[in-house]
């Protein structure tokens, strides 16, 4: 795959048959370790068949910076060891204690450190030192993973109008040359130090300057040239200067900068004006153009072409075409936050569509990147009903489930009670598995409160239970699977003589207000008033004009994603969509109305974030040991295989790990420093079988749906090692077939039964 970054040459891609520069691109497999995609060298578009890997943002000892040993410095100057994926930003909050700032920082901050060496970055900074690598080299990267840098000890500058050769960068405001000193320096030059200013400020300043100059239509465009050049500048067509700069004595020769804007309309121009100019380059680095750079200015057009893959997709495709690669989606990025890696970003997805890609991964549908987008790109509606369209996406891993007996027992209760009120029909779908306590909740509230309920409800009801409401379609862009389950929801309720239809989820609403002509509602309008405490609303809460207090997306019902861990974050809020509410192991909206709820009524509640986090932890751990420690046995059951294949095999060795886990959980859970708290935790739930059953459910999925790929390989290397493993059977225990069956082997090891025995083992011991 390839992706793009803010360069020039990205944003001239979307004019241009990928084809004619086919042959420029390096197209070996390699690994590439990127930071944030944000650099306007040009650089990554160049390979047509990377991997992309997160540059790491810490340091081996989990550190971000440290103090380099080999390399100290002097009072004033230090180096030191950073995370090459830590962005400036980051690291500036951490230099700011000691005092010292980077030589070198680029004047945009969301970019990282590693990024900015890699491309010879210049920017603010010791005027000595305009270039990362140029008669001096200031930085560099120690293989992948850390980076030395030199800072100096001047956390104030004063500006002044001279230039010395200790003053920093110098600026160009209001056509006038602006140079920054720091304060240090100044009575040694006989230069008054009044005017001081903090250079994290200063520097912060900068930032914001560059990111308020963002705006619809236009790309940043960032030109390097000569001093003698400075005077071509302005006929650059609909080119906006927001900030220029001076590079010197670490230059081969004396540079201006100009930061600016240009007009998404004028790529052809633009790119006319710099074959015509060679002494104006579209990077900060005085390198010469590559044969692709090249190829890419000479193939500029004035009209964006739209692949013909992309034309049921055509306007937000284009819309997509706007972004300018700044990166501000990143910090709001569910997918980029799970997995540090912009390829899954929308600007990595984007970048992606603009090399024509056809395989995009399942998005969450989140709004919070589209809300910081500074060039309003429809993000969200981008990446949840225009990508999966066009794209081979997979449907997002939901489990539908029926309701219980005394679910159905309240459906009969408040038929019979209120045979005199119109019927409505309750959508249940995933509920009933994710928030089966709101479900119970909702429908006593209706039993004891129909007779106050506003003339639009009604608290009689039919539930529609025990299957999906077209959402899990809807995302992997099935949207004719979709309107199927919504057309059969409608055919029930028009059956039935149905008046209208709740949701239990925002989710299911949204897919049928899509699909329908016909408006359903959502069952938190009901009982909203009644509602204590803060709300979680989420992503597609938002969607249908609903808010709330707390709208971190909870990113559906990944427990893993990419193969990266999906953090467990345990909240007190009230949650709406039954995936929040599973995902932050909180009561929702509807589950504060369920009158047994314990939990609500003891002093457990303020702990049980604390215990459910352990719990979970430690079973996690807990299965791994537990894999380790049944390797033996395992080997020795290996023979099995011959006897009765691979499903025999299977059902004879997952009792082994099964019982390890059982004794090691339970190891854990009793030596843990928590487990007071755990056990009242447990004691408040084990004889209420709704709530029990959910947080049972909680942690087996929880567990299943970890991606345990490194612990089956060792698992397997340490069984064809085993002293009890049969010479005959090393072949059998080294194939593709024992993974396989060790991944079944731990699936089948866990089980709600398996933890509901460890935990009365727990209380009851």
């Amino acid at each position: 795959m390839t992706i793009t970054d803010a360069s020039l040459f990205s944003r001239a891609l979307t004019t241009i048959d990928i084809k004619k520069i086919e042959k420029y691109l390096d197209k070996t497999e390699q690994v590439i370790y990127v930071g944030k995609a944000t650099s306007v060298s040009g650089d990554l578009i160049r390979y047509a068949r990377a991997k992309y890997v997160r540059s790491p943002n810490l340091l081996g000892n989990g550190n971000k910076i440290e103090e380099s040993k080999e390399q100290n410095g002097s009072s004033v100057y230090k180096y030191y060891n950073v995370a090459p994926g830590l962005t400036f930003e980051e690291l500036l909050t951490e230099l700011k204690p000691s005092g010292y700032v980077p030589v070198l920082s680029p004047f945009y901050l969301k970019g990282t450190v590693g990024g900015f060496i890699s491309t010879n970055g210049s920017g603010f900074g010791s005027y000595k030192f305009g270039f990362v690598r140029g008669k001096k080299e200031v930085y560099k990267l120690v293989g992948s993973t850390v980076a030395t840098i030199m800072t100096a000890k001047y956390p104030e500058v004063i500006e002044v109008d001279a230039e010395t050769e200790y003053a920093w960068s110098a600026v160009i405001v209001d056509g006038k040359e602006r140079y920054y000193l720091p304060s240090f320096y100044a009575k040694f030059l006989g230069i008054s130090s009044g005017g001081k200013v903090d250079s994290y400020t200063l520097l912060s300043d900068f930032n914001s300057q560059i990111i308020r100059s963002f705006k619809r239509d236009y790309f940043p465009l960032i030109l390097i040239y000569p001093p003698a050049s400075r005077n071509k500048i302005p006929s650059i067509p609909n080119y906006e200067e927001v900030l220029t700069y001076i590079i010197s004595y670490n230059s081969p020769e004396k540079y201006y900068v100009t930061i600016g804007n240009a007009k998404f309309d004028n790529l052809e121009e633009i790119s006319e004006f710099l074959l015509k100019n060679k002494d104006v380059k579209p990077f900060p680095s005085p390198r010469e153009y590559t044969e692709l750079e090249l190829s890419i200015l000479r193939e500029v057009r004035k009209k964006v072409k739209t692949p013909k893959q992309y034309t049921k997709i055509s306007k937000l495709y284009v819309d997509s075409l706007k972004c300018i690669n700044c990166g501000l989606c990143l910090d709001a990025c569910l997918a980029y936050k799970i997995t540090g890696n912009p390829v899954f970003s929308p600007m990595g997805r984007i970048g992606r569509l603009i090399f024509e890609e056809t395989s995009f991964e399942t998005c969450f549908g989140c709004t919070k990147d589209e809300e910081v987008c500074p060039v309003n790109i429809p993000i969200s509606e981008l990446m949840t009903e225009g990508i999966n369209k066009v794209s081979l996406t997979t449907k997002p891993p939901i489990e539908i489930s029926d309701v219980t007996a005394d679910i159905r027992a309240l459906e009969k209760k408040l038929n019979e009670k209120y045979r005199n009120r119109p019927l409505f029909l309750l959508f249940v779908g995933c509920a009933a598995k994710y928030d089966p306590i709101g479900l119970r909740g909702f429908l006593q509230f209706l039993l004891d409160n129909g007779d106050k309920l506003p003339a639009q409800f009604s608290p009689r009801v039919r539930l529609i239970s025990g299957r999906c409401c077209g959402f899990d379609d809807y995302l992997a862009g099935d949207e004719e699977g979709a309107r199927k389950k919504v057309m059969s929801i409608i055919e029930e309720k028009n059956n039935s003589g149905a008046i209208n239809v709740y949701f239990m989820c925002p989710e299911g609403l949204y897919v049928y207000n899509k699909f329908s002509d016909q408006k359903g509602i959502l069952a938190y309008e009901v009982i909203k008033d009644k509602v204590q405490g803060k709300i979680h609303t989420g992503c597609w809460a938002k969607k249908l004009g609903i808010k709330g207090d707390d709208d971190e997306c909870a990113g559906l019902t990944f427990t893993t994603y990419q193969g990266f861990p999906f953090p467990y974050n345990k909240k007190q809020v009230a949650t709406i969509c039954p995936f929040s509410t599973w995902k932050f192991g909180t009561l929702s909206v509807y589950g504060q109305l369920y009158k047994e709820n314990v939990i609500q009524q003891t002093e457990v509640a303020e702990n049980a974030a604390d215990a459910e986090k352990e719990i979970l932890d430690l079973a996690l751990i807990s299965i791994k040991d537990a894999l380790i420690q049944s390797v033996d046995e395992i080997a020795e059951k290996v023979g099995l295989w011959s006897l009765g294949g691979e499903q025999y095999f299977i059902t004879i060795t997952f009792p082994i790990l099964s019982k390890h886990f059982s004794d090691t959980y339970k190891t854990n859970l009793k030596a843990s420093d928590k487990k007071d708290l755990i056990v009242k935790y447990l004691q408040s739930i084990i004889n209420d079988p709704i709530m029990l059953e959910s947080k049972l459910t909680l942690v087996v999925d929880y567990l299943k749906s970890q991606n345990y790929e490194d612990e089956v390989s060792d698992v397997q290397s340490k069984i064809v090692t085993s002293p009890r493993l049969e010479y005959s059977m090393v072949d059998i225990a080294k194939s593709e077939e024992m993974k396989k069956a060790l991944r079944e082997i731990i699936r089948r090891a866990i089980s709600p039964r398996t933890i509901e025995r460890i935990f009365k083992d727990i209380i009851y011991s």
